[in-house]
């Protein structure tokens, strides 16, 4: 029986940790999203796309092509990373959407393609990073969020039933 009630603490525990912590997560979440269609392209060359937008500033939407090949290195490039002599205008809706077609070279290891939207194009950034042979996907870091939460409520639970094991070890 206190078996049980070890299992049911430790339980809620986990469901304590991981509302706690969800807003947190939540918050983190970019507020321009960009989608590419094709998602990634076969080999290397020419190519066309329809990017699809939501969630940006109404107004101008400004996409260029970059010389980086993961979200990662966007992130940390910047426009530094992009050709901005290659700049696209779309107009994002009231709501928030756009659509818009561009072509470009995609190189052998790929591309991504940066959008920025706002005054000047620098209150909203992101972008889409297209792959040769298979998409490009990004590490959110959310997934090792989730495994953190999960290791932590495992490890009090095993925690909670080791000491409770020893003190009943100790009166018997």
């Amino acid at each position: 029986m206190k078996k049980i009630k070890l299992l049911v603490s430790a339980f809620a525990v986990a469901l304590v940790a991981m509302l706690a912590l969800a807003p947190a997560a939540q918050a983190q979440v970019e507020p321009g999203l960009v989608q590419a269609d094709p998602a990634f392209v076969t080999e290397a060359g020419e190519q066309e796309f329809t990017l699809t937008g939501s969630n940006w500033i109404a107004g101008a939407v400004a996409i260029v092509p970059c010389t980086v090949n993961t979200y990662e290195d966007l992130a940390a490039g910047g426009p530094d990373s992009c050709d901005t002599a290659n700049l696209a205008i779309a107009t994002a809706a009231a709501d928030g959407t756009f659509t818009t077609t561009v072509t470009y070279d995609v190189p052998e290891g790929g591309m991504c393609i940066g959008v920025g939207g706002g005054a000047a194009f620098t209150e909203q950034g992101g972008g889409y990073c297209v792959g040769v042979g298979a998409p490009i996907l990004p590490n959110s870091g959310s997934e090792s969020a989730m495994v953190a939460i999960i290791g932590a409520a495992v490890l009090a639970g095993g925690a909670m039933i080791v000491l409770s094991t020893r003190r009943r070890s100790f009166v018997s």
